[in-house]
This record gives structure tokens, C-alpha cells and sequence, in this order.
């Protein structure tokens, strides 16, 4: 299953709630090799399976943002007269194919290998990716706002910090930085991270070589490797700042409502500002 490939459509169309494509696969959980059921939380109470498709709209977990969640239903009637509804809970990628772990709800009916080929519709759960989305956006606007204060010395933050991790979970959302942030510097990036926000700057998606990516992006590649003639997917916060990027983003920064930063932790030369998107 991890030869097949899967187009994320929703590194180019980050805005598709809906698609049509068609059932490569389904598969018990248990039946993935041993190495592979560890990247999954199964639920408890009904039999997880394993769907594939060609092409998905599902964001796969990473870059620090959760999965999409949703359904993937069958177009058309089926060949077995069932009328299943897949539940789509988690989504990883291994290798080059993306994973969609799920179950039917109810348990019976399911797809069936009569189904394989077939058209199906997958649909992601709006809400949960509108939130994902303004998190992770939120993340790269906070990150900038530190950028642009400490290259012009503002704040009493220093010039050589650099970009660290990040988590744009719900409930647990934050960037990274290594060198000591002040903690009185708070008030300070919450008016930059404002100030952008009213900006209502265009987040744009780019496709660019590794060696644009790695002079252009804030934090370069960050040690990430580009094969020859592989492009980077890049995010770009109105031109003032880029990211290399896999996660989906909102299209202007006026649609994140506002972005509160919450803590600013120092510890071992890291420092670790936490934040949440609220309504505005």
C-alpha cells in the first residue's frame, strides 16, 4: 500500500472542500505492517480500516498541524447494493501514499472489493479545517512578527534569533525560537502581530525550487533536503516573509479573527511563545 502514490490536491487547492476521485483500496488496520499501525489512534469501539485514493483533498498530520477529518461515500450505487459511509479519522502519509484511517458508520455495510474502481466523494469536515488552517496561518504570522522586531532591534529582542519548531494544535499552538526572547517583550508582538493582521495581507501558496526556497524563506530549508528538480511548496505572508509549508492556510489574514499570544517560555537558549486564534 505505501508504493501507491497520492496527489494532495490540497497543496494546490487548499480551499477544496469536495472531490470526486475513486477507491484504490480498503484495508484493516491490523493488516498494515506492525511498523506502520503505531502512526494511527484507532478508536476503540468499532474495526479501523485503511482507505485509499488516487488524488485526496484530506490533509495528512504533519508540519505541525492535525489531519483532516470527514467522510468518503460512493457516488453511485453500489455493485453489492450497500450504502456505505466511510468516517475518515485521522490521516497519515507513508512513503508516497496517504492513508485515510477510518470506520463505517454504521459498522455494516462496507465497501467491498466490487467497490474498488469505483467513484467516491470525499468531504472534509469545514469547521475543524477552517480552525486548522487560521492556526497554522496564525503560527507563520506570529513567527514573522518576531522576525520583523528582532532584525530591526525592536523590543529588546535579539538579532540572531532563529526559527525553531512549531505546533498549531488546538489548545496547545506555538512557535519556537532559538536565542532568549525578554518576557517583557509580549506586549511588543501582540501589537506586530496585529498590525499585520489589520494589513488583511494576502497569503499566497508558491511552488519553488530548492535553491529559491533555501535564499528566499526566512529559515532557509531548515536542513531539509531538495532533490534535484523537486520543487518546495512555500507559503509567503504578503511578501514579507516565506515558509517552506505543507499545511493549509487561510487566503487573507483578515479571516483569522485575532491572534492572542499567550506565554513566552525560556528555557536551555529556546524559547517557546504559545498562542490561539479567537473570533474577532
Amino acid at each position: 500500500m505505501a508504493d501507491q502514490k497520492t496527489d494532495p490536491l490540497y497543496h494546490r487547492e487548499g480551499h477544496l472542500h469536495t472531490h470526486t476521485t475513486t477507491l484504490s483500496s480498503i484495508t484493516p488496520l491490523s493488516s498494515l505492517p506492525a511498523a506502520t499501525q503505531p502512526l494511527f489512534k484507532p478508536p476503540p469501539d468499532k474495526e479501523p480500516y485503511i482507505l485509499t485514493t488516487p488524488s485526496t483533498i484530506f490533509h495528512a498530520q504533519g508540519g505541525g498541524q492535525p489531519s483532516d477529518t470527514g467522510t468518503i461515500t460512493l457516488t453511485s450505487p453500489t455493485p453489492s447494493g450497500n450504502d456505505p459511509k466511510f468516517a475518515v479519522h485521522q490521516v497519515r502519509k507513508v512513503s508516497a501514499a496517504i492513508l485515510h484511517l477510518g470506520t463505517f458508520e454504521p459498522a455494516d455495510p462496507r465497501f467491498t472489493p466490487a467497490e474498488l474502481g469505483l467513484p467516491v466523494r470525499q468531504a472534509v469536515d469545514v469547521p475543524t479545517r477552517a480552525l486548522h488552517s487560521r492556526l497554522h496561518t496564525a503560527g507563520h504570522v506570529l513567527g514573522l512578527a518576531i522576525h520583523l522586531l528582532s532584525r530591526a532591534g525592536e523590543a529588546g529582542l535579539p538579532k540572531d534569533l532563529r526559527d525553531g519548531k512549531a505546533s498549531h494544535y488546538p489548545g496547545a499552538a506555538f512557535v519556537e525560537n532559538i536565542g532568549l526572547i525578554p518576557g517583557d517583550a509580549k506586549a511588543a508582538i501582540q501589537d506586530k502581530v496585529d498590525e499585520l493582521v489589520r494589513l488583511d495581507l494576502v497569503v499566497a501558496i508558491h511552488f519553488w525550487s530548492g535553491a529559491e526556497a533555501g535564499v528566499k524563506c526566512i529559515s532557509g530549508l531548515d536542513g531539509a533536503a531538495v532533490a534535484e528538480g523537486e520543487e518546495v511548496r512555500v507559503v509567503d505572508v504578503g511578501g514579507l516573509g516565506s515558509y517552506p509549508c505543507g499545511g493549509t492556510h487561510v487566503r487573507t489574514l483578515g479571516e483569522l479573527g485575532r491572534v492572542v499570544v499567550r506565554n513566552i517560555k525560556r528555557q536551555k537558549g529556546i524559547s517557546k511563545v504559545s498562542y490561539e486564534v479567537v473570533d474577532a
